[in-house]
């Protein structure tokens, strides 16, 4: 069972326990199958950030206490000939896209596809990730964003090349792409962009008639948070079965009659939303396509 201290080496596709999974303290760049570390700079525009680039193999890379070189962003997406960043979507990350090892995997089934994502810490009002009324295919409970007066969440923005979306969009495929443009979402060196865009399911998951939030994720709430592990064994005890924790996670991901007796069960517990903050997106900009600014 994982709670606090989940190993960074593994992903929920190893354990559901583990979802969303274990992230880094700050942001950064994910490339070549690792972490390389920015400085969250205030009033410095993303591309201009400094990334310390990991010369280690670490999944940690450069927040391993390896050895690395400082570069701007723009200089290191310029000397690896990738994607500039007015080329790139803003998109917001809230879940599992943030934990290293599920990046490692997501990006493993397509090995030909650059896995270069630049992450940037952020924190988001009015907004907070709680548990979605529906199973993931690895047998957890995964994430939705959702509509809660006076929270302040820790999210991601990451910025990714239009075949990277693409990439993203078929692994979440229960999903729709939103549009934020309503002024609460910030990265950690005060940015503002025009128009950032995420994957939406409106449907909570609700515990005593109020939604849920991830322990793990940082932020003030009114809901009250709970890790994933325990709300596994809250929905081994709604449908009362009777075997192990482990059995029930070996079935949770391989047997489909206990997948749907349990997705029946949390139907009985959801609540549909509709979030105000987040509007059909009719059109997917790049950063160069629209306005960005710092608080003043």
């Amino acid at each position: 069972m994982y709670r606090e201290n989940k190993p960074i080496e593994l992903s929920p596709y190893d354990h559901p326990d583990i979802y969303p999974g274990p992230r880094p303290s700050s942001s950064f760049i994910y490339y070549e199958g690792k972490a390389h570390y920015i400085e969250e700079t205030p009033g410095v525009p993303v591309e201009n950030l400094t990334v310390h680039v990991a010369k280690s193999e670490h999944l940690l890379g450069s927040f391993a206490f390896s050895p690395y070189k400082k570069m701007t962003i723009k200089a290191f997406l310029e000397e690896n000939e990738f994607t500039p960043m007015k080329d790139r979507v803003p998109l917001l990350a809230y879940g599992s896209n943030v934990c290293l090892a599920q990046l490692k995997y997501k990006f493993g089934l397509n090995p030909s596809q650059n896995d270069l994502v630049i992450h940037i810490r952020s924190q988001i009002k009015d907004t907070d990730v709680v548990y979605g009324a529906f199973l993931a295919p690895y047998g957890s409970l995964p994430a939705v964003i959702a509509p809660v007066q006076g929270a302040q969440s820790e999210v991601w923005v990451t910025f990714v090349d239009k075949k990277q979306l693409e990439l993203i969009t078929r692994t979440e495929e229960t999903y729709e792409l939103r549009e934020h443009r309503g002024g609460k979402l910030q990265l950690a060196t005060g940015e503002y962009f025009e128009s950032v865009y995420a994957y939406y399911y409106p449907h909570a998951l609700l515990d005593e008639g109020k939604y849920v939030r991830f322990k793990d994720i940082g932020g003030t709430s009114p809901l009250k948070g709970m890790w994933q592990a325990d709300m596994i064994d809250k929905v081994k005890q709604r449908i009362d079965y009777k075997g192990t924790r482990e059995e029930f996670i070996h079935l949770l991901r391989w047997s489909y009659v206990v997948k749907q007796q349990v997705e029946r069960q949390l139907k009985e517990f959801e609540d549909h939303f509709d979030h105000p903050d987040w509007k059909y997106a009719k059109q997917i900009l790049a950063v160069g396509e629209m306005g960005r600014k710092f608080h003043t």
